[in-house]
């Protein structure tokens, strides 16, 4: 792949993406005329989404192996800072705009303790809003590094304090990014726990996850059991690795660490071996800047590059774009072409008495249908609430199990810094620090492997059911309605997948990502639960980590520690280790029932956005067939002219759908060809 072909790789992706955006924006008008007005707001949400439809690339890596260099040669301009220093404290997104921009956007709530040196304009900013549900603000695109960076003060502890920045978005006017692609450029995954969450969080949307590694010093133990533990063990089975400043090693070595490589990282994505890439980014920033094919043919970027296009405009360019192209096919042709015409002709060419005296008869089978929704509201809800107990359990026993860990976790580790014959705060901190970090990763190897084993089986069990009663007592209900408009037409309709039919544009249950709708229901269930065990796993027993911020010890622990030890007692650090371990497992006793009740609280809210999700649309289906009878009937009530005028319109919509619909056959075609 030369110089610019991978800004021409993506180009077609544009043109596919932009001809369904008018084909849907086309079909709204069509929609609109036929009175259509709930299916009008599908095609509004389908049109926005696919429109603003993107690859979003996920980078992750350690610090110092070149994350911000790699992104800038993908891109070939300068776009983030190369830093030298720790950075990327909070998630940056790059996406297309006209005009180079970044916006800045704040956590809600903001955290509990916050880093002294905070940028001016921002402070300013969150004090302007009483410091809660802060809006986002916009900040000088080249001052992003007084942001993200993670050096916001010059004493150590203040780095491990929590950012009060969610993300920053950039806008830059790339082709690139203006043809579908979206950077994800994310915390290093050495810092810090509360800043590794942030990435863990980002993983299951992204649609290609990249992970930087540094050919200098390959496949840390860190990064290893990142991969792992966090990537495979989750599911995630296809990233890409690329080995960064591969230029660096010297000629009699290259082999050798291509080798080290394959064999340590070919088990861990799907692609084996050829999903391993040895490339220097910053040759490759400098050749496309420098327009130089030589030396951006050298830098090894052009094979990845190509591969990775491959990847997202194959199966998951398919999906972005063929999934809404069939929804949209279905609301034309099953909703509009064989339902809503069909009834609207034959109720016109009926007496308007008749007609009325149909619709005041259905009144109560519609009446019957919305009872049978409640209904079905409640039994979810029950089911819901009755796995707040199980949830509970599961959650405490989870932080139990931590409880009793930790003091050999604490035993067991020896740090490398020294407290000397006399400690004191200066000797301390660093001991303190490591102790800290030492417990804080095995508690997160704890938390992965809890996810895993306690958490997603239990959720599968849930969803498994919640999915199948909600499918069984909604397809009675779609069956009711298909016969309330078989009864104005003279012929029964098919009802169809009653997870596609429900979900359509608006489904996903309320989770934006998953891309679930129109699935079978094992399928859209094992989608669901893995992304929730994930989301809610990556927060749960991690909330017990914020007390383990070193800063938060050492104010807890420094000074009663340094006051009681004394020369001829036990061993310092003998000392210092019970002091933790007791300080640790106290707290986390006696928050156990809050962070079972927050963990849970999460759970609860989650189901119940699935449950409202799946019953709101539920109700779309049963309040259309009413309210299409209520325009009819309308129509009619004007004359003769108003019948004949809209038997006009209902002839020329259904010339637009048959011609809509051809077009959007060739588009699937294309699609699934490609």
């Amino acid at each position: 792949m030369g110089i610019h072909s991978a800004n021409g790789a993506y180009k077609a992706f544009a043109q596919q993406r932009d001809a369904l955006t008018g084909l849907l924006g086309r079909s709204a008008g069509v929609i609109d005329q036929l009175n259509m007005t709930q299916f009008r707001d599908d095609v509004e949400i389908l049109q926005k989404k696919v429109q603003n439809e993107a690859f979003k690339i996920m980078v992750v890596g350690t610090f110092k192996n070149g994350k911000s260099t790699f992104i800038n040669s993908f891109l070939g301009e300068d776009i983030l800072p190369a830093y030298s220093i720790p950075c990327t404290a909070v998630i940056n997104e790059v996406k297309y705009g006209e005009k180079k921009r970044a916006v800045l956007h704040f956590r809600d709530p903001l955290p509990e303790k916050l880093p002294e040196d905070l940028a001016p304009l921002a402070l300013e900013h969150m004090q302007r809003h009483g410091m809660q549900h802060i809006p986002p603000l916009e900040i000088p695109y080249d001052e992003i590094e007084d942001y993200v960076v993670i050096p916001m003060g010059e004493d150590p502890a203040e780095m491990l304090l929590e950012s009060p920045y969610h993300k920053v978005e950039l806008f830059w006017p790339l082709e690139l990014l203006k043809n579908g692609v979206e950077i994800i450029d994310s915390p290093g995954l050495n810092e810090h726990a509360t800043r590794t969450r942030v990435t863990m969080e980002y993983l299951a949307r992204a649609d290609a996850i990249l992970m930087v590694l540094n050919a200098q010093q390959l496949c840390s133990e860190r990064e290893m059991a990142f991969i792992a533990e966090d990537l495979k063990n989750q599911g995630f089975t296809d990233p890409f690795f690329v080995v960064n400043r591969f230029d660096c090693v010297s000629a009699r070595e290259k082999e050798a660490v291509r080798r080290f490589a394959v064999s340590k990282l070919q088990e861990y994505t799907s692609f084996g071996a050829s999903g391993i890439y040895f490339l220097s980014a910053l040759d490759a920033l400098e050749g496309k800047q420098n327009e130089d094919p030589i030396q951006f043919n050298a830098s090894g970027m052009g094979p990845f590059e190509q591969a990775l296009s491959d990847f997202l405009l194959g199966s998951k360019g398919k999906i972005k774009l063929a999934q809404p192209a069939r929804e949209l096919k279905r609301m034309l042709t099953d909703e509009a072409l064989f339902k809503v015409i069909p009834m609207q002709r034959k109720m016109l060419g009926s007496d308007l008495a008749q007609v009325k005296a149909r619709y005041e008869a259905m009144q109560p089978k519609l009446r019957e249908l919305t009872d049978r929704k409640e209904r079905l509201r409640g039994k979810l809800e029950m089911r819901i609430e009755r796995s707040r107990r199980e949830f509970t359990q599961l959650v405490r026993e989870g932080i139990r199990e931590l409880e009793t860990q930790i003091p050999q976790w604490v035993q067991e580790f020896t740090p490398n810094a020294q407290l000397g014959l006399v400690p004191n705060e200066a000797k301390l901190k660093p001991v303190m620090k490591e102790i800290s970090d030492h417990i804080t990763e095995k508690m997160g190897q704890q938390q992965r492997l809890w996810r895993e084993k306690s958490l997603a089986p239990a959720l599968k069990q849930i969803t498994d059911e919640i999915f199948d009663m909600a499918q069984s007592d909604a397809a009675r209900i779609l069956e009711q309605i298909d016969r309330l408009h078989g009864d104005m037409v003279g012929r029964q309709a098919d009802s169809g997948a009653v997870l596609q039919r429900i979900l359509g544009s608006a489904g996903s249950f309320g989770l934006e990502n998953l891309n679930i709708a129109g699935e079978e229901t094992t399928e859209a269930s094992s989608k669901f639960t893995k992304t929730l065990a994930f989301e809610v796993g990556a927060g749960a027993v991690l909330v017990a980590l914020g007390m383990l911020n070193p800063l938060t010890i050492f104010l807890t622990l420094a000074g009663s520690f340094l006051y009681s030890w004394t020369k001829g007692e036990e061993k310092a650090l003998t000392k210092l280790k019970k002091t933790i371990t007791d300080n640790v497992v106290k707290q986390l006793s006696e928050t156990r029932e809050a962070n079972a009740d927050k963990t849970v609280d999460m759970l609860m809210e989650k189901l119940r956005e699935l449950a409202d999700s799946f019953l709101e649309n539920l109700e779309q289906e049963i309040t259309e067939f009413g309210n299409q009878m209520q325009a009819v009937i309308k129509e009619m009530e004007q004359g003769q002219e108003q019948v004949t005028h809209r038997e006009q319109i209902l002839s020329l919509c259904e010339e637009q759908i048959r011609k809509y619909s051809m077009e959007l056959d060739e588009l699937i075609f294309s699609l699934v060809k490609g």
